[in-house]
């Protein structure tokens, strides 16, 4: 199963560094679309299709919840094509007001890309660097994950790993 051997779920904080007791690092939770932007930039620069980015999204919700603000969370549910949350284009939309992201249009086609912006890869690393060094690294493999496989590929990989997503799908594999 392609998921099960690339992805695995971490919560454990590593041994924080400390200075008379007080740990220095800031390890608070992001908000969703800094974990978007997270996500976004550890592709450095390199587009994301509609499928990948609502995919590397469900993946982080679910193997690195603890990125997230537990009030500012993704609420993915099946649709077409398996998990999906219109939010995710809403908040990447919203980077892309602030200069963090791009969005472009596919010639010829109906759908479009989604990548940080110059700005948005250094901040978003910046974010990554406060989460846990575990919590990063899985970050890092779903994107290589997610930008690795096709669309057949990942589309099943996340129907094998989580069939109730598969509800309303128009896919088949």
């Amino acid at each position: 199963m392609v998921l099960s051997r690339v992805l695995v779920q971490t919560e454990s904080a590593s041994a924080r560094p400390t200075w008379g007791g007080v740990d220095w690092r800031c390890r608070l939770p992001l908000q969703r679309d800094q974990v978007a932007l997270v996500v976004l930039s550890l592709a450095e620069g390199a587009p994301f299709t509609p499928v990948q980015i609502q995919k590397a999204m469900f993946l982080a919700s679910d193997k690195v919840p603890g990125a997230f603000d537990r009030y500012s969370r993704y609420d993915f549910q099946p649709y077409d094509y398996g998990p999906f949350d219109w939010q995710v284009y809403s908040d990447v939309e919203q980077l892309e007001h602030r200069g963090l992201a791009q969005i472009d249009q596919q010639p010829g086609t109906r759908w479009r890309t989604y990548a940080a912006s110059h700005q948005g890869v250094i901040e978003g690393q910046r974010l990554a660097e406060q989460l846990p060094r575990e919590q990063s690294a899985v970050l890092e493999r779903i994107v290589n994950l997610v930008r690795g496989l096709s669309f057949n590929d990942l589309v099943s990989a996340i129907y094998r790993a989580y069939p109730h997503m598969r509800a309303r799908s128009v896919f088949r594999d």
